[in-house]
């Protein structure tokens, strides 16, 4: 009977054990740690993570990884099971595909995620450092840089894009520097870097022309990042400003909702 017990064990975790996958860490931006036991360790772009362990993000922290073929992101402080966020990344997928190519339409009429790879990473697996600079000219076109942009968005290149967006934005002001940075997190997001596209939108105007736009495409990343807080509080408060006009109310009460679900 022990012999049995024994083996049954065994069997058990090497299950588990062949279920788990490395998650390589491509963004990493303020306290991040995984548990090591009953220690906690700092977390780096570039680690490798086993999708069995748990990370705690602290306050403004956010966490991108990946295995290749799918992307988990982490936006809210918290402690959070890997395998748990796997599982439940089809589902999100399916919702921001749809959210993006309506609102990509901002970005270039003919933008749009292809639905067939939701959940495979459309870019780089191993995203650029967050410190990169852009340098540019003050004789920069930004109008035709943009549209550089949005034909790579055509051509489903999304991480290209994005960073011809953010060069665009380097030369950019006003109006015209909102509608680069939009841009730019709208492509971050479509090549699942949804971490960064968060991170940009948070640091947007959110008064103006790209209000509306801006606090959609935030609320629907912070859903499926963990940050329903910051989701609610974007959402409830367009809706009660009259921030959302047409279609977009609809989208709004629909990301309130679900928000709002446990």
């Amino acid at each position: 009977m022990k012999r049995l017990l024994v083996a049954s064990i065994v069997l058990l975790v090497a299950v588990l054990s062949a279920a788990a996958v490395p998650l390589t860490v491509s963004w990493a931006d303020g306290k991040v740690d995984s548990q090591k036991g009953s220690a906690w360790q700092a977390v780096a772009m570039g680690d490798v993570l086993d999708s069995s362990a748990t990370v705690r993000l602290g306050s403004g922290a956010s966490l991108e990884l990946t295995d290749g073929k799918r992307k988990v992101s982490l936006t809210a402080a918290g402690t959070y099971a890997l395998d748990a966020l796997l599982k439940q990344g089809a589902v999100a997928s399916k919702n921001k595909a749809g959210a993006l190519d309506k609102l990509g339409k901002l970005v270039d009429p003919k933008a749009a995620t292809s639905t067939s790879t939701v959940a495979a990473v459309r870019g780089a697996a191993i995203e650029p450092t967050k410190d990169t600079v852009t340098w540019a000219s003050d004789s920069a076109d930004v109008s035709a840089i943009m549209e550089e942009g949005r034909q790579l968005v055509r051509d489903g290149d999304f991480t290209a894009a994005a960073a011809k967006f953010h060069e665009a934005a380097a030369s950019a002001e006003g109006e015209e520097l909102d509608s680069a940075q939009y841009a730019e997190a709208w492509a971050l997001a479509a090549s699942d870097s949804s971490a960064r596209a968060v991170k940009l939108l948070r640091g947007m105007a959110s008064s103006g022309t790209w209000a509306a736009p801006r606090a959609l495409l935030l609320a629907r990343l912070d859903i499926d990042s963990g940050a329903k807080a910051e989701a609610k509080t974007l959402i409830s408060s367009g809706l009660s400003g009259n921030v959302f006009v047409g279609d977009d109310v609809d989208l709004a009460k629909s990301l309130l909702s679900e928000a709002n679900a446990n």
